[in-house]
């Protein structure tokens, strides 16, 4: 097996559960950490797909909002499974919320929502390519180094 793809079959597997595109995942968890499950970001975002605390505990289940951990459970952003299952359920739910719109997705997960909601709302518009300029540079390189890894698999 080649060292990257290790972690296609979840991948695929929350991408059918969700109902997106699991390259679309594999791709953006490249972007965020070069899938190193054990990454760390200099301002503490943890695992394959770089969670903050606070957004891990809300989505380590897949579904929005702060969870109640099951006995026995241990909510861990380096735990591959439970990482892919978090960037699955947040970006199924960031894709409805920018009208299926990848680009915008992404912007979210690396900018925040509500930032992207706020500049989608003072340009009156929700094309990622007007919206751009507008971005801050981490999060535009963000969304086309995502684009780049799609392009060349």
């Amino acid at each position: 097996m080649i060292v990257e793809d290790r972690y296609d079959s979840l991948f695929q597997y929350y991408g059918q559960v969700y109902q997106i595109d699991w390259r679309h995942l594999k791709a953006q968890a490249r972007a965020e950490s070069a899938l190193d499950p054990d990454a760390s970001s200099r301002v503490g975002a943890k695992g394959l797909t770089q969670f903050m605390d606070k957004t891990f505990q809300e989505w380590w289940d897949g579904t929005p909002g702060i969870q109640v951990v099951p006995t026995g459970k241990h909510p861990d952003p380096f735990n591959p499974e439970q990482a892919i299952v978090a960037q699955a359920g947040m970006m199924a739910w960031l894709l409805k919320q920018t009208g299926i719109d990848w680009q915008l997705a992404w912007a979210a997960y690396n900018w925040g929502i509500g930032n992207l909601r706020d500049l989608m709302t003072a340009k009156k518009t929700r094309n990622y390519a007007y919206l751009e300029p507008y971005l801050p540079s981490e999060t535009r390189n963000y969304v086309a180094r995502i684009g780049n890894f799609l392009a060349t698999p």
